[in-house]
């Protein structure tokens, strides 16, 4: 099985070696194995002979033209140390990286199956390959991505997506969750082997990680709704109410919201008020109740259903992180 993990300078360290690893502790554990997937050949490539990392590291490469022949089963694309939304847009849409969208495209065309992480996850989309398909990405880059992307199935909550011939992954530790899902299409067995080795879990969504008020810091009026849920984050207020005192219809704010976070304007002061609970749990002792009447619930007994279908968690299991720090 032959990969290529595709780089271009700026190239994040972790993503990289968080990848090489995986694959590296594969082939270590597969041959403890009776029956044991065929190895891995795994290439670093670029378009030349070498690139820079984001800390400056020089990284070998082999030239991507050098492979031509020799058929390639995946093609990996880390991410690069880009945060913000528009530099990352202006990276990937630079006439510099036309060569890299071409390739990606002859990868695609040529039955390569495709996988990027975090910020890698815009060079598939600019390069279209993730048109019509379900697909993640770094949980702040969701609005950005889907207002550029209108044709990818965006779901940024999701840890890993799979599509048709393409895998894509979240924030920077799901490079590992990436690799191995990788190495779970060999072998389901060597996958969970890895990953105990690497200390890895079964994580599934980012939903945990989500910072409401990074989400709304592109669209002004989401940003103001989100600040005005904050300032009554203890009352039990319309979705209307808080539209009409931000000087626009609902439907204005249904919409404006949908179209960037793609949930409704309840859902995302839910998760605001969710976020605030989950600190609450884990830095006092105040009951559920108490907690739940803080951010706007009548009951404790809502406050842990709305935990437990956002976070599939219980109020204990939240509670515990903080017992074990």
């Amino acid at each position: 099985m032959r990969l290529a993990v595709f780089v271009v300078d700026g190239v994040a360290d972790f993503g990289l070696s968080a990848v090489l690893e995986a694959f590296d502790m594969a082939d270590a554990l597969r041959t403890e194995m009776e029956r044991p997937p065929a190895e891995w050949t795994i290439h670093t490539v670029s378009l030349g002979s070498s690139v820079h990392s984001a800390r400056g590291h020089i990284i070998p490469t082999t030239p991507l033209s050098e492979l031509s022949g020799q058929p390639i089963d995946t093609m990996i694309i880390p991410a690069v140390n880009v945060l913000g939304a528009e530099a990352l847009v202006d990276l990937v849409s630079d006439a510099a990286n036309a060569p890299v969208l071409d390739q990606l495209r002859g990868a695609r065309l040529g039955g390569v199956h495709l996988a990027a992480a975090c910020t890698g996850t815009y060079f598939l989309a600019e390069a279209g390959v993730l048109d019509g398909s379900p697909a993640t990405t770094s949980w702040w880059l969701g609005p950005s991505f889907r207002r550029r992307y209108p044709r990818v199935q965006l779901d940024e909550s999701r840890i890993l997506c799979h599509g048709n011939r393409v895998t894509t992954a979240g924030a920077v530790l799901s490079h590992l969750d990436l690799a191995l899902s990788l190495i779970h299409r060999a072998s389901p067995d060597l996958a969970e082997r890895a990953s105990r080795f690497l200390t890895m879990g079964n994580r599934t969504t980012q939903s945990q990680f989500i910072v409401p008020e990074v989400m709304a810091r592109g669209n002004p009026l989401i940003a103001a709704f989100e600040r005005w849920v904050r300032e009554h984050i203890s009352d039990q207020f319309l979705i209307a109410t808080a539209a009409r005192e931000l000087g626009v219809t609902e439907r204005s704010l249904q919409r404006a919201v949908r179209a960037d976070l793609a949930m409704s304007p309840k859902d995302f002061a839910d998760d605001i008020r969710l976020e605030r609970a989950v600190y609450l749990l884990r830095a006092t002792t105040l009951t559920v109740d108490a907690i739940a009447s803080e951010v706007g619930y009548l009951s404790g007994g809502a406050l842990r259903a709305l935990i437990r279908r956002r976070r599939g968690l219980s109020v204990a299991e939240i509670r515990g992180v903080r017992a074990a720090r």
